[in-house]
């Protein structure tokens, strides 16, 4: 199962080996991570894509960068970014994409558990999100004092 720890470790090894490379883009931070969580037993789909209905009818689709598949509990939906920081922006859309796949109405099993990963700072900045655990605080090394957790990974 990836949980914080297990995805902190994974992008510190992605950071440690394109640190030097400042302008690479992410979508080979997103290739690079999706191989070391391979390496490390998970199961990671690229590029997910999730419709959007307005009642009941097709209207667009949501994109999540990678999901990890976990046949015991929930997916983690991971979403990539390379900026100076984390931005509202991101987590909304991290959020807006958990909220519409939590909802699904097909959907047993569903990602309530994700991470916004920034590889545009070294160590890489995550911000981790647990709409199940929604209004209980994360307590990793570097969190803010908020119920979400945002943190660089060492």
């Amino acid at each position: 199962m990836l949980d914080l720890a297990k995805l902190r470790e994974a992008c510190a090894k992605v950071t440690q080996v394109f640190d030097k490379y400042p302008h690479l883009s992410e979508s080979v931070y997103q290739r690079a991570l999706q191989i070391e969580l391979q390496e490390r037993g998970h199961v990671v789909v690229a590029e997910v894509v999730k419709p959007v209905k307005y009642y009941g009818m097709h209207v667009g689709t949501v994109r999540a960068d990678l999901v990890v598949h976990d046949r015991h509990t929930d997916d983690f939906v991971i979403e990539l970014k390379r900026a100076p920081k984390i931005l509202q922006g991101h987590i909304d859309q991290l959020r807006t994409y958990l909220a519409l796949t939590a909802t699904e109405g097909e959907m047993v099993a569903s990602p309530v558990v994700g991470a916004v990963v920034n590889f545009g700072v070294s160590p890489a900045e995550i911000y981790f999100e647990d709409m199940w655990a929604r209004g209980t605080a994360h307590s990793p090394s570097r969190s803010r004092s908020r119920s979400r957790s945002r943190e660089r990974s060492p």
